[in-house]
């Protein structure tokens, strides 16, 4: 959401970029806490809130303050939360992927609101909400929560 890279962030977070690939591997054993409160510290640092699992909603992230980001916005934060491709996505929404790359960039004069609509209820049909700006706190995405 920041627009950083992971070298960035292993950089700020006096981290290797290693250490930081493997804390965004969904397949990655328990992770260091030391490295991941370095990392929580850095986004906060910059605008971001983690947020925890909740009865309402998932786990997920979004910006402390509102920021007049659109919840399209996080289209692609969204995709990213579930590692879908821009292929996957345009495969499952109907949405071809140039589209979908022009919305996630913002790159629209006039936002096509059917197929953003469309990619957003693929997210949420795969498990994420978008959360849209409010009063008091900026956009995000979490995921949906689990029901036992």
């Amino acid at each position: 959401m920041l627009g950083k890279t992971q070298e960035w962030l292993a950089n700020q977070a006096n981290i290797t970029p290693a250490v930081v690939i493997g804390l965004e591997s969904a397949k990655r054993k328990l992770p260091d806490n030391h490295a991941l409160s370095q990392v929580k510290g850095v986004l906060e640092a910059n605008g971001l809130e983690l947020l925890e699992a909740a009865e309402a909603r998932g786990e997920g992230v979004r910006w402390k303050e509102p920021t007049n980001k659109t919840w399209v916005e996080c289209l692609r934060h969204g995709r990213a939360m579930l590692g879908i491709s821009l292929d996957e996505m345009a495969a499952r929404s109907g949405v071809g992927k140039y589209a979908i790359a022009r919305l996630e960039r913002g790159n629209q004069k006039r936002l096509p609101e059917q197929s953003a609509e469309r990619l957003r209820d693929v997210l949420f049909e795969n498990g994420v909400i978008i959360l849209p700006e409010d009063r008091s706190h900026g956009a995000g995405v979490c995921m949906r929560p689990k029901h036992r």
